[in-house]
């Protein structure tokens, strides 16, 4: 008789994936969908790829699908439906949080609406703090409070629902390297403990602040740049699971590493074999997030597409928020 647990869990996405039990994944992709330089991608419980596309526009892939449909913008400007260089997405409660970058602001796009609102910055590129800069990475947490890396301004922001301003949650000390500031803060991701993970893209590494926190520690890379296990290459989108492992997508290194808890170096899941096209290659990927099933998407930017790692098959990937844990036998 073999003893097998049986998990009961709240279905979700993007909350601290238990990725692979065995920290295993296909080192092949497969191409789930096509985009016009995608720099990010999301995919909800249902399967659904949601990309930002170049086109000024939101593509939504369902499963299988071969072609998408457009569920924000496509068309370039300022309007309320328009969007200009959207380059970041992020879906809660099946509403689309889109960084739209060439307007320095974030759009909330209700499901099924034709237009957005403007839930942070939208006041013209600047440093104040009802404004943003050039930002790329969003987390929007369960009560729709959003996180947002405000890159030129080395900072980054939470703006609560309803807020005309935003509140500095890490750096804002200006450009540099020591543990209070951050150089080009692109990803950002938050953990069950409200942990937020940066991926500090000039410094080459991850920095993870503590709820009200003054300054960063370093979870990942920090010993330059370069391609060695203990360093990082220019990162630009992280995540976190429960165990606390980070997984970061090393741009430059064309691969993505996970650094264990603690660990002084990563090790690479995807990417091993350098960068190109093929499919177990990357080429300048942007952006990266795991879906309730622990596979992880990759926005393999210059290659046009975006990739999906599968989870060992043979292992039970869950997600957090479990509820109830029991066992049985099985024959």
């Amino acid at each position: 008789m073999i003893p097998i647990l049986i998990l009961s869990f709240y279905r979700s996405f993007d909350l601290n994936v238990i990725a692979c039990p065995s920290g295993s994944w296909n080192a092949t992709g497969t191409r789930v969908a096509r985009a016009n330089l995608p720099e990010d991608v999301f995919i909800d419980n249902d399967g659904n790829i949601y990309v930002p596309d170049n086109s000024n526009s939101i593509q939504k892939w369902l499963p299988n699908a071969t072609n998408s449909i457009t569920v924000a913008g496509g068309s370039f400007g300022s309007d309320m439906n328009q969007l200009k260089n959207p380059i970041g997405i992020f879906v809660r409660n099946n509403n689309l949080y889109i960084v739209d970058n060439g307007n320095f602001r974030v759009q909330k796009w209700a499901y099924g609406a034709t237009s957005g609102v403007t839930v942070a910055g939208g006041n013209s590129k600047g440093s104040a703090l009802n404004q943003l800069s050039n930002c790329r990475g969003i987390y929007v947490d369960e009560n729709e409070n959003v996180y947002i890396a405000d890159r030129d301004n080395n900072r980054v922001m939470k703006w609560m629902p309803g807020a005309t301003e935003g509140i500095v949650v890490a750096g804002g000390n200006g450009e540099g390297r020591n543990s209070n500031q951050l150089t080009f803060p692109l990803g950002i991701y938050l953990d069950n403990d409200a942990n937020i993970y940066i991926a500090d893209y000039y410094n080459n590494r991850v920095q993870m602040w503590a709820q009200d926190a003054k300054n960063g520690i370093t979870v990942a890379g920090g010993n330059g740049g370069g391609s060695a296990p203990n360093q990082l290459s220019l990162p630009m989108t992280v995540s976190v699971d429960t165990q606390k492992n980070v997984y970061v997508l090393d741009t430059f290194n064309d691969r993505v590493q996970k650094w264990a808890s603690g660990a002084s170096s990563g090790i690479t899941i995807i990417g091993s074999d350098g960068r190109g096209s093929r499919p177990n290659q990357l080429q300048s990927p942007f952006g990266m997030r795991f879906d309730s099933n622990g596979n992880i998407y990759v926005a393999d930017t210059y290659n046009w597409r975006i990739q999906k790692f599968s989870c060992d098959s043979n292992m039970i990937c869950i997600v957090e928020r479990i509820t109830d844990t029991h066992w049985v036998e099985k024959e």
